[in-house]
């Protein structure tokens, strides 16, 4: 039996150091008297390689604990280029891309910043990045249309996976993201 990190996430959630080394001591006691294998010495993070959340972060349903994260403070410096480039096809009917990475926003005022240009195609895309506003729902603000920008999009405090939508008025387009 495998602990789900997404337990651990709910569990684990902006415990202090000695409750989740509590918590894990015991849910490894739980797992090992169903016929689970996980040490009762067990950090979090070993017992299902999840990732943890600083308190007063809101986990977004799009964060993937088993992936890592990009943490940023109030302007994001270094997490556009911590994030690996994504492709994704722009065609006349609006989609939305494959997950980028995650990023956790520590702070209300938290942007995170999106690059993005046409490699291929007929067509130049109008661009979408996922962003939140200060109630924490997803936004989506233009990042752009033509060939090809860089944007700072609000995020917050935060925990989620970048992504982008995207649309041509005709034709179709290949973007690499980040």
């Amino acid at each position: 039996m495998k602990l789900s990190s997404h337990i651990l996430r709910d569990v684990l959630l902006g415990k202090s150091p000695k409750q989740v080394a509590m918590t894990t001591a015991l849910l490894a006691t739980a797992v090992a008297l169903v016929g689970g294998a996980i040490p009762a010495h067990a950090a979090p993070a070993q017992a299902a390689g999840a990732t943890l959340i600083p308190k007063g972060v809101i986990v977004d349903p799009t964060f993937d604990f088993d992936q890592p994260a990009v943490t940023v403070g109030e302007i994001d410096g270094a997490a556009r280029a911590s994030c690996p480039d994504r492709a994704f096809t722009a065609v006349v009917t609006m989609s939305t891309s494959v997950p980028g990475c995650n990023v956790i926003g520590t702070t209300p005022s938290t942007t995170v910043t999106y690059g993005w240009y046409k490699h291929t195609g007929n067509a130049n895309p109008c661009i979408w990045g996922k962003g939140f506003n200060s109630k924490a729902q997803p936004t989506w603000p233009e990042l752009s249309c033509g060939t090809g920008r860089t944007k700072a999009v609000a995020w917050g405090n935060v925990a989620a996976t970048k992504q982008i939508r995207g649309l041509t008025s005709i034709g179709w387009a290949g973007v690499q993201w980040s």
